[in-house]
């Protein structure tokens, strides 16, 4: 799915015309009923709930559009920690580590940067870093917060 972050929570006044269209489903309903007459009316269904990874990428997408509009001002708008963090989550979704030049090439971030936020988020407990396959992934704890700050996005 690739629901764009605006749309991820249901407005209150669609959510009002949703409940007003399925209380006048239920009269039709009740008045067929009476009058032995059958009538067949299904009930809409509300938009489609995002799960976690896609709101994840929705947060990506919309991140690396900003970065692309400002340009060389990008920077400006920087948190490599969070932007770690969430494509971490993706891959943790996606049931895969995310190698290092991966995370490097996400978003042209400089390998020595990459390295620092990958050692605060080792030590801070949220990322284990596995030298072996120079891959990285996120902890209990790391998969806890991306999805208490993805939940409020």
């Amino acid at each position: 799915m690739s629901a764009d972050i605006r749309l991820m929570h249901w407005p209150d006044r669609d959510r009002e015309d949703y409940e007003r269209l399925a209380a006048a489903i239920s009269r039709v309903r009740a008045v067929a009923a009476q009058g032995r007459g059958e009538i067949v009316a299904s009930m809409p269904s509300g938009p489609e709930e995002p799960d976690d990874a896609d709101r994840a990428r929705a947060l990506l997408a919309q991140r690396r559009a900003r970065d692309a509009a400002a340009g060389d001002l990008a920077e400006l708008f920087g948190e490599p920690g969070w932007d770690i963090l969430l494509v971490l989550f993706v891959a943790f979704e996606e049931g895969r580590p995310l190698r290092m030049a991966e995370i490097v090439t996400a978003f042209g971030l400089p390998l020595r940067v990459a390295k620092r936020w990958l050692d605060v988020l080792t030590m801070r407990g949220l990322v284990r870093v596995d030298t072996a396959t120079d891959s990285a992934s996120l902890t209990d704890e790391g998969v806890t917060l991306a999805l208490r700050c993805i939940a409020r996005a």
